[in-house]
């Protein structure tokens, strides 16, 4: 595995790899396990409140730029209509099925 960072002769700094260049293993070794964008904000919300997530809750920052997404979903994202949702759970049904696995093998239970 490459090292995590590099050596900036300019700077003469370290500086951090840019994880677009890193596999999925090579973020894994280095103890970043694969975490949506919201789980990632409101970890780092989170942490800025001093690892207390009611005052991430709670939190009046209006300036910072993640305040909106403090709670883990993006709020200027539109609902999914009913229709989407149908669509989703059809091609969700449809990948189970191509892959062999019926609700109940994969501990889903019976459809809603």
């Amino acid at each position: 595995m490459k090292n995590h960072h590099e050596y900036d002769t300019a700077e003469s700094c370290l500086i951090g790899r840019d994880p677009r260049t890193m596999s999925s293993a090579e973020l894994e070794a280095l103890g970043r396990p694969r975490v949506s964008r919201g789980d990632a904000i409101r970890a780092k919300c989170i942490d800025c409140s001093g690892g207390n997530a009611a005052e991430a809750r709670r939190c009046a920052m209006l300036d910072c730029p993640l305040w909106p997404f403090r709670m883990g979903t993006d709020p200027f994202r539109e609902p999914k209509s009913e229709e989407q949702r149908q669509l989703a759970s059809q091609m969700a049904k449809a990948r189970r099925a191509a892959l062999g696995k019926d609700q109940d093998s994969i501990g889903l239970g019976p459809s809603l």
